[in-house]
Formats: structure tokens, sequence, C-alpha cells
């Protein structure tokens, strides 16, 4: 069957672990150009290593910090020429406490992180993909940004943002002749919870990063003429357990 990721060049910040590795793994033994990122540049030479390939870039940058996008665009457009599409995968839940005990420091770490990063990533992106004429942006929010749970709100608030900025961008990407879709996962076992410093045991069951990964990688392999605006992907032992969001 047809693929449409075929020699296209995709980045994906946050690339080293998680969704953004598995979707690497999985795009690039379809034929795609992929350019991974990351803060860490140990665990980013890991990833290289293991994905091993002679169409992979790894570029060590901080999505947070201007000069680090402006950077990888740069190493980018160098060794690949061009843009297809920018896969934003990178965030982190910073501090899960309730509101009243998030300082500044970390209300401003977690929309740094979750959404500002996002929006400076598609501003830098853009002008590349404008000048193609196409160009297609992913940007991963979270299941949060439809429902509530205690201590949440604030990495939920930027996740709910993400959702509804990336309604925005494609309206004005589609202008040119380019789009943006949502891809809205639940609960997955990644290290996110060990990262943020939760107990991790309530997700015996539920999808690894590799499972989510593929319904990631479908929003990218579409037609150049269609556009998925929002994917919400569910492991089914969440919904039992948790919620029903139908």
């Amino acid at each position: 069957m047809k693929n449409y990721v075929k020699n296209k060049v995709i980045i994906i910040t946050g690339g080293s672990s998680g969704y953004g590795l598995a979707a690497a793994e999985l795009l690039l033994e379809m034929g795609a150009k992929v350019v991974i990122t990351g803060r860490n540049a140990a665990r980013l030479k890991a990833a290289a290593k293991k994905l091993a390939s002679k169409n992979l870039l790894a570029v060590q940058a901080d999505a947070v910090k201007t000069a680090d996008w402006k950077k990888l665009v740069r190493a980018v457009l160098k060794r690949f020429g061009r843009i297809d599409v920018l896969l934003n995968n990178h965030g982190a839940g910073v501090k899960i406490a309730s509101v009243e005990e998030m300082d500044d420091a970390a209300i401003q770490e977690t929309l740094d992180v979750n959404i500002a990063s996002v929006i400076k990533g598609c501003r830098e992106v853009i002008p590349v993909m404008k000048k193609q004429g196409s160009g297609h942006i992913v940007n991963v929010s979270s299941g949060c940004a439809y429902h509530g749970w205690p201590k949440w709100a604030t990495y939920t608030a930027a996740k709910a943002g993400m959702v509804v900025f990336t309604r925005c961008l494609h309206l004005e990407m589609a202008e040119w002749g380019g789009k943006a879709t949502s891809f809205i996962p639940g609960a997955g076992r990644t290290n996110f919870c060990k990262a943020v410093g939760i107990d991790d045991g309530w997700l015996d069951g539920y999808p690894g990063a590799e499972e989510y990964a593929r319904t990631l990688v479908h929003c990218i392999d579409v037609p150049q003429n269609t556009v998925i605006e929002e994917v919400d992907v569910w492991g089914t032992k969440q919904v039992k357990d948790m919620l029903v969001p139908y």
C-alpha cells in the first residue's frame, strides 16, 4: 500500500524517547528523512544509535529556546534542503500538584515547555514551509485537554491551549497550502510519570509508546489534499477505569 511519507523531511521534537522515538523508527522504515531533537545529549546519542539510519539527523536542542529552534532549522535545511513536517512531540509534566502548591517557577516552566515552546517552533518553521507552498504541523497534546483530574490543572491548561492554538494555526496555514493536526493521546507507558516523580504502577495494561505511535504516524501519512483535524486515542483500560469520553 502506498505511503505518503516517503522522502518527506520530518522534524520530531522530543525524539529521543517515548512517542517521538517510536514514531521516528516507524517513519524511517517508511522511507522518510527524520530529524530528532532532545535536550539530553547522551539520550539523544543513544536514540540515534538505536535508529541507525542514513536518513536520520539528530540535533541537540531545547524547544523552549528560540536560539535552539533557529539552529535546528538551519541544520535541517543544510542537510535536507526543506521541511515537510514538524511534529511537536516534546512536553513535560514539570510539577503535578494542586494549584495552591504551584510556585511561579513551576507555573512558568509548565507553560513554557508545553505551549510557549510549541508556538515558537511553529513560528520558526512556517516561513520555510510557506516558501515551499506546503507543510504540515502535528502538535501532540494530551487527553487532559478535554478531561479534568485534580492536581493536573496547570498542565491541562497548556495542553488544552495547544488544541485550540492548532485549530487557528491550521486556518492560517491553509491560506498558502499548509495544514495542522492535533494528536490527543490518553495515558501511556512512557517515562512521563517517572520524570515528574509520580507512581506509574497504575499504567499496567495501558498502551506503550509504540502502540500510540502507529496512530501518530497515521496523522502524517495522509494525501496532501487531506488533513486529520484531531485524533483522540485512549487505552481501553483507561476508558474502563477512569472515564467515558464518548
